[in-house]
């Protein structure tokens, strides 16, 4: 069995977007996304990340924005600034504060959805039409295009194939997922994917909180769409392949929503201004969000129950039992403590040594890493000094015969 191991080297190598743009890293996000036409709508949404710059930063916002800002650094800066806010006397600041923070979200997930709205990957197609159904796929990307790829090349559903069950599936309406026996790769993203869906988060004085009656744990999936869906205002945005979707997802039908406690009333509202047009779909349901884990350096998984405990337990139970670990595009940064931790306690519980191929243009440190920290012979490791691309070598990349 192999595992395959995806890290935003592989993101980086689709070519072939609408936009002309590939995936953006942490220091071209915002230069990236002020290139999309997103950038320019009015419905999408960046007052409140605006707001944070000119007087959290004190400084210009285009100014900052177009400065190469690291967007692990500002998304981190961000959730400290929410922390500093805590109480029932916080409550105007700590809107503000979570305003950008949950507007951050919208705006990643949106330009990951802008660049991948095109044809299908030719790398990922390539690699997804070689890999076998006991094979595992585990990636830190939020992107959806392996995911495409395994759709169109394997039997791979979004029923069964990411390693849970979701709530329901946004497939031209909801509809409740197939159960049946899973006959294609597992596809484990376990930093979440931006077809994932939650319910639009509350952060009134100190936890942020879930909207949705449903426990936290649960996923809405969405596939796909060609008619309009009820959202946030009724602002859909069409003309989006599958797995992709306008800045807006759909809203969820299927659940209440939390209640509220006796003594307290609901309100909904939504300021409106002249210069935005209104949305001319429906807008019933729970306003949803993305399901990603943000970049950010003490990542939370914890808000979702124990979804991303059993993600990363499975992917640890992948690579203790893999005897081909296939790595491509993943530098194993030295912050990210929880995917070191990870190899090196699945390394632990093997009673063998597996064989590791490592797939990207600067392998060096990533090499040096297996053999004196996990343990791997030079006999058991392969390297490829390139870039993922359409020209890999899959056959060879997957056979460590050969």
């Amino acid at each position: 069995m192999n595992l395959i191991l995806l890290g935003a080297g592989a993101s980086k190598s689709y070519a072939d977007s609408p936009t002309g743009l590939r995936m953006p890293i942490a220091r071209d996000f915002f230069s990236t996304f002020e290139q999309l036409k997103i950038s320019e709508n009015p419905w999408v949404l960046i007052d409140g990340l605006l707001d944070y710059v000119m007087h959290v930063k004190s400084e210009n916002p285009l100014d900052f924005l177009r400065s190469n800002i690291d967007i692990e650094e500002l998304y981190t800066e961000i959730e400290e600034n929410l922390n500093l806010y805590k109480g029932k006397d916080a409550t105007i600041e700590r809107i503000r504060a979570f305003k950008s923070y949950t507007q951050l979200v919208f705006i990643f997930s949106a330009v990951l959805n802008e660049i991948q709205n095109g044809s299908i990957s030719k790398p990922h197609r390539q690699l997804a039409k070689k890999i076998k159904p006991d094979d595992v796929v585990v990636t830190f990307n939020w992107d959806t295009l392996m995911d495409r790829a395994l759709k169109s090349e394997t039997e791979w559903e979004t029923d069964e194939g990411y390693g849970f069950n979701p709530k329901s599936i946004y497939r031209e309406g909801w509809v409740a997922p197939v159960q049946k026996e899973r006959s294609a790769p597992e596809l484990i993203k376990l930093h979440g994917s931006v077809n994932w869906l939650s319910s639009h988060p509350i952060s009134p004085e100190e936890d942020i909180e879930l909207t949705q009656e449903a426990a936290p744990d649960t996923v809405w999936v969405y596939e796909s769409a060609r008619k309009p869906y009820s959202c946030f205002a009724g602002r859909y945005m069409g003309g989006y392949e599958e797995l992709s979707y306008g800045y807006y997802p759909p809203n969820i039908l299927d659940d209440p929503g939390k209640k509220i406690d006796d003594g307290y009333v609901l309100v909904r509202a939504r300021v409106k201004f002249p210069w935005v047009p209104e949305g001319t779909s429906d807008n019933s349901g729970l306003v949803s969000i993305p399901l990603i884990i943000p970049p950010v350096k003490e990542k939370n998984y914890h808000r979702y129950g124990t979804l991303f405990e059993d993600l990363w337990r499975n992917a640890q139970t992948g690579i203790e039992n893999a005897s081909h670990i296939i790595i491509i595009g993943y530098s194993f940064p030295r912050t990210d403590l929880k995917s070191n931790k990870l190899f090196l306690d699945a390394f632990l519980n093997r009673k063998d040594i597996p064989f590791v191929t490592i797939l990207d243009p600067a392998p060096e440190l990533i090499a040096e890493k297996f053999k004196m920290e996990f343990g791997i012979p030079e006999s058991h490791l392969r390297v490829f000094k390139e870039y993922f691309s359409e020209k890999t070598d899959i056959e060879s990349l997957l056979n460590p015969e050969k």
